[in-house]
């Protein structure tokens, strides 16, 4: 079915209705209640009332860029490009700058900064998450996928995980979550002319070079020998002593090793760097629990894809003497372990 603008339609396969704004071959742009132009498929509509106006319609034709580069190279003015500081981007490029609301878009990720970077880069879609890695030299940009606006959720979070490469300088890592949502795509205010492409594009601005944390590095000082040996018995106090908060009681201990107990802001850790936060962590309980003579300790580690369990186990098989397995189904549940740290009594 062809549809003329002003045309008031359906969606098909989801609830709401719009009017017809513009047409671009099979593409069609439809305004919604709120305002929002969406643009949808002509097989994905059905038409609810027609426009009055036939006379006035006329239809645009979606121009074919698979090929086409520009060939001049856009010089910026200071007044267009001097609000863009030295930093790292994401920008949204329409292949088609014409039309960029109804075109496909290229997204980038740019290094617009003096030194090198080593990114992994996290694209999370309703549960399911696409990883890219790699290295960007400084001012270059590296595509990192692409975009199609009428097959994109609302919102699309991407966490972007960066170590700054540099000779002269030690920086700490850093990790930066941001949403990119289908509606900055309809609206061609967001596209502005950058230092980045030649073509206007959606630049993100992800973190200021000047934000980024240099790492000082502390001079070594003389230290009194007696205050260095008062810190270092203070320090391995308190390590032996780690298990006195999860003691139930004088020959019993249990230790929740699920991440949100364990750090704050738990979302911010990869998988990685939590694995390696809870087993070290079980690791230090473990040797407490021995330096202090418990009887047993009880490790609530959930079950998941069993990974935390099988690390655990791995560790456990370096103590000889330890007994340990599954703990009562019917007072833990499934996804617990007990170590029997002196021997059981027959």
């Amino acid at each position: 079915m062809k549809f003329k603008i002003g045309d008031k339609v359906k969606y098909l396969d989801e609830i709401g209705e719009g009017i017809v704004k513009k047409i671009y071959g099979d593409l069609v742009i439809v305004e919604d209640s709120l305002g929002f132009e969406i643009p949808m498929k002509e097989t994905k509509l059905i038409l609810v009332k027609s426009a009055n106006n036939v006379d006035e319609i006329t239809e645009n034709k979606l121009e074919n860029t698979e090929n086409t580069k520009s060939k001049n190279t856009n010089i910026r003015s200071d007044k267009s490009t001097k609000q863009f500081k030295d930093g790292i981007y994401l920008t949204i490029n329409p292949q088609n700058p014409n039309i960029p609301i109804a075109s496909p878009h290229a997204v980038y990720l740019v290094n617009f900064t003096s030194m090198d970077i080593y990114f992994v880069l996290h694209k999370v879609i309703i549960g399911q998450i696409e990883t890219k890695h790699g290295i960007i030299e400084k001012y270059s940009a590296i595509n990192i996928g692409n975009l199609k606006i009428e097959d994109m959720p609302n919102e699309i979070d991407y966490v972007l995980q960066s170590i700054i490469i540099s000779r002269d300088k030690v920086f700490l890592p850093f990790l930066h979550q941001f949403p990119i949502k289908k509606n900055m795509l309809l609206k061609e205010d967001n596209y502005s002319e950058n230092p980045f492409f030649n073509e206007k594009s959606i630049p993100v601005l992800i973190r200021l070079e000047s934000e980024l944390i240099e790492y000082k590095l502390n001079k070594k000082e003389k230290i009194d020998p007696e205050i260095n040996i008062k810190k270092s018995k203070e320090r391995i106090i308190n390590e032996t002593s780690v298990i006195e908060k999860y003691l139930k009681t004088p020959n019993l201990a249990e230790v929740d090793l699920h991440l949100e107990k364990l750090v704050d802001n738990p979302q911010n850790i990869s998988p990685d760097m939590a694995l390696n936060v809870q087993l070290s962590f079980f690791k230090q309980c473990l040797e407490s629990a021995i330096e202090k003579g418990i009887d047993k300790v009880v490790f609530i580690h959930g079950v998941g894809a069993g990974v935390l369990k099988s690390e655990m186990y791995k560790i456990l098989k370096n103590y000889p003497d330890l007994y340990y397995g599954d703990a009562p189904i019917r007072q833990y549940g499934i996804g617990a372990t007990e170590v029997y740290i002196k021997p059981i009594k027959i």
